[in-house]
């Protein structure tokens, strides 16, 4: 719409006596534009393009600008949102809406709520950001582990693993990765939480203080794999482990 706008302006421009293009036909132009582009069709109204033309706002912005977060703000927050999850340290929505009640509150003053946005705030404010951010469950990361991440220790382990590589001569099909998750026993029920639109599970780091189940799976540089392994405690093996194991867990 904002494209068809500034055609349509173009248009108006033009001298007397010179053919212009009217809004439908702006419209209808735009629109097979943007099924060119992206495979999808959908309908521009000429009288809300004139409008727009007019120096009139799109209901989007006119939201905006009766909303409790100016734009700047909410890019900040979506920010944040996306580095803490990869932190570690996602926020859920109710910690979510403790910080955007602390931004409100400073800048609106008097003006903001008493109780603060309301309970499905931040649920919209997701879905409306979902380009960049999302809602998933919880996966618990051992905070020790999690501090263990970072570019110093990554750029230190591949070096380690280059040289290693190249000075004892091993071949792919002698080189094997290791992954393993950690499965805390004593930990309640999961959190939904909120993080950086991306594949895989958002980690949550949290004390290491209970017993684990680790599970480890290893895969070869050639594609191959091998039967993954699970470590727990226990005094004694029993039988019973093998049973219903479609993967071949040892």
């Amino acid at each position: 719409m904002d494209r068809a706008v500034s055609a349509y302006r173009a248009e108006l421009t033009k001298p007397y006596g010179v053919k212009r293009k009217g809004a439908r036909t702006i419209c209808k132009d735009f629109e097979s534009v943007y099924h060119l582009e992206t495979g999808k069709s959908m309908k521009l109204n000429y009288s809300t393009l004139t409008r727009l033309a007019d120096g009139g706002r799109c209901k989007a912005k006119a939201n905006a600008a009766k909303g409790w977060l100016m734009e700047e703000e909410e890019q900040v927050v979506v920010d944040y949102i996306i580095e803490t999850g990869n932190r570690g340290f996602p926020l859920s929505h109710k910690r979510l809406k403790e910080h955007v009640d602390e931004i409100c509150q400073a800048r609106h003053t008097k003006n903001f709520l008493a109780g603060g946005v309301g309970k499905k705030w931040t649920h919209r404010f997701v879905e409306k950001h979902s380009d960049h951010i999302k809602t998933s469950w919880a996966r618990a990361l051992e905070s020790k582990c999690g501090r263990a991440v970072n570019p110093h220790t990554n750029e230190a382990f591949y070096t380690l693993l280059g040289e290693t590589l190249e000075k004892y001569d091993i071949d792919e099909e002698n080189t094997y990765a290791v992954d393993e998750i950690g499965i805390q026993t004593g930990e309640g029920g999961h959190e939904r939480v909120l993080g950086a639109r991306k594949a895989g599970p958002q980690y949550q780091q949290r004390d290491g203080n209970r017993e684990n189940i680790t599970v480890l799976i290893t895969i070869c540089a050639d594609g191959t794999s091998i039967s993954p392994a699970v470590i727990y405690k226990g005094q004694g093996y029993l039988v019973k482990w093998q049973q219903d194991n479609p993967a071949n867990a040892s």
